[in-house]
């Protein structure tokens, strides 16, 4: 049955588990399809991190019907353009292709989805990507800088630590049978999403993917998650760098709590852009980075409000003294009337330049899906946003501005040294 959701958008769920989410946009000429899959880093078996990963990597290397080449030649003949990408949570397969090409789509991602082959060779071949790409990210200060905030951000070791591209000697021992096994388990029917957004009809969309996902005989119990809790302290982390990476995390929010939207206007108007305070603050006026913002992670249980510079080391103390001085002020008067309504702006406007995207819209319904939050139409976003007023992000404010429980971590050159001079508290 094909529920509506809002004009043009539909929810199905088939015989097989699998969920169909569709949005038609007649005024376009093409289609991105996305297979959204509820599995990611943090669904990694413990010996082996990295391994949702490496999967989704191997996916696109063949099938049982198809090899590399065929995958490649089936979306090129067609015009489009096919990827995936792991995140924490997630790992998605997509492809944007004109609107002619949407049945040749699906059946590729259905196949990709379903049946990999996981071939000797090929399985070889995509372990010496994997462990370049691996290199690429230690060569990379700012990308190591981060994963050691986010190792040490959460307790008991929380698989939400990891890095979701996993480690060299890790990588390096995972087997075939390791990588079927993760497969059967999580890429079943009933742990997937299918989306599609654009020049497609619904009842076509559904249909074909009535026949081409198949409803498996057994099909494993899926893994129960662990809940994450956050860690405060403060770490340093010695590196032969020219710059330190200076992070702070505070208590965030999940992605379903309805208080992301004050917190999303908070960042907003601290950190999120040229506008922001710290920008101005931090860079504009003292010229001590070149880059400073706030970001917010949303996971489906937990979540983490960040706020980020990179900077000499001599000047790490003035930094973080700019950006606890604000932090301070945040606690003691808020932002103002003007700041709320620039920030409101600023999203609204976010908002509607993403519907001109058909990857966009089929994102935000992903995204949504497969972590069971409620699914609403760009004019009700648009309404809650408007809605926000200075009490909502005073509670935003109360929920996450909370230094006692920060957790900040220095990456860079004489970390021990330079820490002695930092305290958020």
């Amino acid at each position: 049955m094909i529920e509506r959701l809002y004009p043009g958008t539909s929810l199905s769920e088939l015989p097989s588990g699998l969920r169909v989410l569709v949005e038609e946009v007649p005024s376009t000429r093409s289609a991105s399809l996305g297979i959204w899959v509820k599995a990611g880093s943090r669904d990694d078996p413990d010996p082996l991190p990295g391994l949702a990963h490496f999967l989704e990597h191997l996916l696109f290397k063949g099938t049982t019907s198809r090899d590399a080449m065929a995958i490649s030649r089936a979306i090129d003949g067609i015009g489009g353009h096919l990827n995936g990408a792991t995140g924490k949570e997630v790992t998605f397969l997509y492809a944007d292709v004109p609107a002619d090409g949407l049945v040749i789509a699906l059946d590729v991602l259905s196949d990709l989805c379903q049946h990999p082959a996981f071939g000797r060779e090929e399985l070889e071949n995509e372990r010496g990507v994997v462990l370049e790409e691996l290199r690429g990210r230690d060569d990379d200060p700012e990308q190591v800088a981060h994963d050691l905030f986010t190792t040490g951000l959460w307790r008991d070791g929380h698989p939400l630590s990891r890095s979701v591209l996993g480690e060299k000697k890790t990588i390096a021992m995972a087997t075939g049978h390791d990588l079927a096994e993760y497969h059967r388990r999580f890429y079943q029917p009933k742990n997937v999403v299918l989306v599609a957004c654009g020049a497609v009809d619904t009842q076509q969309v559904v249909d074909c993917a009535t026949g081409l996902f198949e409803t498996p005989a057994a099909p494993p119990a899926l893994p129960t998650r662990q809940l994450p809790r956050m860690k405060s302290g403060r770490s340093t982390h010695d590196r032969e760098t020219f710059q330190t990476h200076f992070y702070v995390g505070l208590p965030g929010i999940c992605a379903c709590d309805p208080g992301r939207f004050a917190l999303e206007v908070l960042d907003t108007v601290i950190g999120a852009g040229p506008s922001s305070r710290l920008f101005r603050l931090v860079r504009e006026e003292r010229g001590l980075a070149y880059t400073v913002a706030s970001f917010g992670s949303y996971h489906s249980d937990a979540g983490v409000w960040t706020i980020y510079a990179g900077t000499a080391p001599e000047k790490v103390a003035e930094v973080s003294d700019v950006i606890l001085t604000e932090l301070r002020h945040l606690r003691q008067d808020g932002i103002t009337p003007e700041e709320l309504a620039l920030a409101k702006a600023k999203l609204r406007g976010t908002l509607i330049l993403s519907l001109d995207s058909n990857g966009d819209r089929m994102g935000r319904l992903g995204s949504a899906a497969v972590i069971e939050r409620e699914i609403l139409s760009p004019e009700e976003l648009v309404v809650r946003l408007d809605a926000l007023t200075l009490d909502d992000v005073s509670l935003a404010i109360e929920r996450s501005v909370r230094l006692e429980e920060s957790n900040v971590v220095l990456v860079g050159p004489q970390g021990d040294d330079i820490a002695e001079n930092v305290a958020l508290s």
